[in-house]
């Protein structure tokens, strides 16, 4: 379910640049997307309706890489329906999750900002094999690309 809500969000959003921009995916979906100075430090990111319309906001003190992830969870969150409000903190975005909403909204996240068949172009087409060259091309972290490039079957 979160690889084919990614895919839908991709192919009707997204303008087909690299890095992926959440930000802008979000805002082309009609989603909200600002940062909250309010928002208590451990908290990185909230998803919510207001008056039907969704809302994501985001940690101000967070840097902008780890805002995209954000970013792209807590728009898995209102592609899969997850309700009305989600608070999401450092805790929610650990590789083992063994909440299922969180874990969708992560698995979201990755299939969003590292699309598998960008990642295949690019190994396969353009010959990019270097890790660090995939992990700057997609502007996330090490740590994500290495959990999607294992998804994919490119690294064991």
């Amino acid at each position: 379910m979160p690889r084919m809500a990614a895919r839908y969000m991709l192919s009707e959003h997204w303008d087909g640049n690299l890095p992926v921009d959440p930000f802008a995916i979000a805002r082309a979906a009609n989603v909200v997307v600002e940062h909250d100075p309010e928002m208590e430090r451990r908290e990185l990111g909230r998803f919510e309706l207001i008056d039907g319309r969704p809302h994501i906001y985001t940690n101000s003190t967070e840097p902008e890489s780890r805002m995209r992830f954000v970013v792209a969870n807590e728009l898995g969150h209102f592609a899969l329906k997850h309700g009305r409000r989600f608070v999401d903190t450092s805790r929610q975005f650990a590789p083992v999750q063994l909440d299922e909403i969180e874990n969708q909204a992560n698995r979201f996240a990755l299939e969003l900002l590292i699309p598998g068949f960008a990642v295949n172009i690019l190994i396969e087409k353009q010959n990019v094999t270097d890790f660090i060259r995939l992990t700057e091309a997609f502007a996330v972290s090490q740590l994500a690309m290495k959990l999607r490039l294992k998804k994919l079957g490119w690294i064991y």
